[in-house]
């Protein structure tokens, strides 16, 4: 499930280009509105899978703002005048209701770091049924990363490096399937592959942009893409976000316009 929030600026309002930061404070803030003790459990502990203790989820996304009317300079992303959307997902209960009752409390704006956004109404989208195969494409990057084989560190992997970027991504999701119910789906096997007319019109980029969070950079996919093999786990990456860090507004996918 998730949350759509709408709002409608009366003239260009400036944000910062990278609010993906903001966003997730403002996820927290909501959450706190309803219940603190849950937000508080969200954000320093999660969900831990039973084999892999160290690693934790917290099993929501989110969107970047939705505008037709944008435009950048500099560091500042320009909105408006007009409607803007935002997405919350997640497919935990209490993550919703918390969220929706946040969004209640709110009144009727929105403060996203230095700018009200503000609210004309909060709508439940429920997901989409899924085949065997599904257009989808990108309301922000996904992110998929590998250990570096020499010296340590973290690789993030590129659309050009697809078999393995595809593999980290199911891997991915099967974590989640087995947080959220308890074992593997029965079919596991999903594979993902981006628009290779895309990727080859995004010279420069190779369908990836580079956010910047807290002088971090990570670097994430954005390009159309297919997802074929387990409905069960599309759904999952559809509702807690395909690939990591989704909880900091990665890995949030809508389905491409023309198709189901």
């Amino acid at each position: 499930m998730r949350l759509v929030v709408r709002g409608l600026l009366a003239r260009e309002t400036a944000f910062p280009i990278n609010h993906q930061g903001l966003l997730a404070g403002l996820v927290y803030h909501l959450l706190a509105a309803s219940d603190p003790d849950y937000a508080r459990f969200l954000h320093d502990e999660g969900y831990r899978p039973a084999d892999d203790k160290a690693r934790r989820f917290k099993l929501f996304t989110f969107s970047w703002l939705q505008a037709r009317r944008r435009r950048v300079a500099g560091g500042t992303l320009f909105l408006g005048p007009g409607p803007v959307e935002w997405y919350l997902s997640s497919p935990v209960h209490d993550f919703l209701v918390h969220g929706a009752t946040g969004l209640l409390t709110a009144g009727n704006t929105l403060r996203i770091g230095p700018t009200e956004l503000p609210l004309v109404g909060v709508e439940n989208l429920p997901p989409p049924p899924f085949g065997d195969i599904a257009h989808l494409t990108c309301l922000s990057p996904i992110v998929a990363t590998v250990p570096r084989p020499e010296g340590g560190g973290t690789h993030y992997l590129r659309p050009c490096e697809a078999e393995a970027f595809s593999e980290a991504v199911r891997r991915n999701l099967l974590k989640k399937h087995e947080l959220i119910h308890g074992g593997p789906p029965g079919n596991d096997v999903l594979r993902l592959d981006f628009d290779a007319a895309y990727l080859a019109r995004d010279v420069g980029h190779g369908g990836t942009k580079k956010i910047t969070i807290k002088n971090t950079d990570h670097i994430g996919a954005f390009a159309p893409f297919t997802l074929s093999g387990s409905p069960d786990l599309m759904q999952i990456g559809f509702e807690c976000g395909l690939g990591e860090k989704n909880s900091a507004g990665f890995g949030m996918v809508d389905l491409q316009k023309g198709f189901i």
